[in-house]
């Protein structure tokens, strides 16, 4: 029998998680003083980084009960900074949560604000590149992806969030200039379910989120999207993973925005060619059939703001 968790500590297991292996980039923690309370986040800037070019910046949001560090050490964005040179920030959500539009009690601050000033900040100490300003995020952190898209979209480029939604009643107020976004949903995911419903499945009640299908049609509408979309299936790299990946995606979008629906088939509340971090009857089935972060940042790359 699986014992009853919450989604508060579904990523604990990546909690204080060292990033394996020492690297000539920078690896180092900071702080920022917003709304009166000190926030936390850590920094990977690549070896390759030049101050005297403008560099993208891809903020990485770990899942409710996770942390910083352990979400660098589950989606290994690390190395795709490495080979590809954009600064990579992982933000600490207070009480390991994002205040994403489900409920007010995940949260003690105002987590868009905080986003917002950390912004500021890095643009002060690196150089960054103002239209190439990314999200991406898990569970909690891909439903704070979301909101942050509707809230500070003249400042994020694009987002690609994973095994997210979007809240019920939230979407309605969500009216902003498009955003390009490239969803990742598996089709048995038993905490954010693929069809909505009550957040956390049958372990708790974390409010409500609207089906996947719904989410996607929302961003297609905010984002001007009409042309038929190209429809593609993956290669079944791991027939062994029970999944297999189909992708929707809509490139004529307005202002040149796109969205993308990875629909993972029978795969479960995981980042794809990331770890099994908990058991598959808890989490279900982590997909093969692509690199997750890689392919975000290819997303992410060809879609900077306009």
């Amino acid at each position: 029998m699986v014992r009853a968790v919450t989604i508060a500590t579904l990523l604990s297991f990546f909690s204080g998680c060292a990033l394996a292996g020492a690297s000539a980039a920078e690896d180092a923690p900071g702080s920022i003083v917003s709304g009166g309370i000190s926030r936390d986040y850590w920094v990977h800037v690549p070896a390759s980084y030049d101050a005297t070019r403008p560099t993208a910046l891809v903020l990485v949001f770990h899942g409710g009960g996770g942390e910083a560090r352990g979400m660098a050490r589950l989606s290994g964005m690390d190395d795709v900074s490495d080979r590809h040179g954009f600064i990579a920030v992982y933000p600490q959500g207070i009480n390991r949560q994002w205040k994403d539009g489900r409920t007010d009690a995940l949260s003690g601050g105002d987590d868009v604000a905080f986003i917002s000033s950390l912004i500021d900040t890095l643009e002060t100490r690196y150089r960054i590149d103002p239209k190439r300003i990314y999200a991406t995020g898990i569970s909690n952190g891909a439903f704070f992806s979301f909101r942050l898209a509707c809230d500070l979209g003249g400042e994020i480029a694009a987002i690609a969030p994973v095994a997210g939604s979007i809240p019920v009643g939230f979407h309605d107020a969500c009216k902003n200039q498009p955003v390009s976004v490239m969803m990742i949903n598996g089709t048995d995911d038993k905490l954010v379910m693929f069809d909505g419903g009550r957040v956390g499945g049958p372990f708790v009640d974390q409010g409500d989120s609207i089906s996947v299908g719904q989410t996607f049609a929302q961003w297609l509408k905010i984002d001007g999207c009409s042309a038929p979309p190209r429809e593609t299936t993956l290669r079944d790299v791991d027939p062994l993973d029970a999944t297999t990946t189909m992708v929707q995606a809509y490139d004529r979008c307005r202002d040149h925005a796109a969205v993308q629906l990875y629909t993972i088939e029978g795969g479960g509340h995981t980042w794809p060619d990331g770890p099994q971090y908990l058991p598959k009857s808890i989490i279900g089935n982590v997909s093969h059939d692509f690199d997750a972060s890689e392919t975000i940042w290819q997303f992410f790359e060809s879609h900077p703001a306009r």
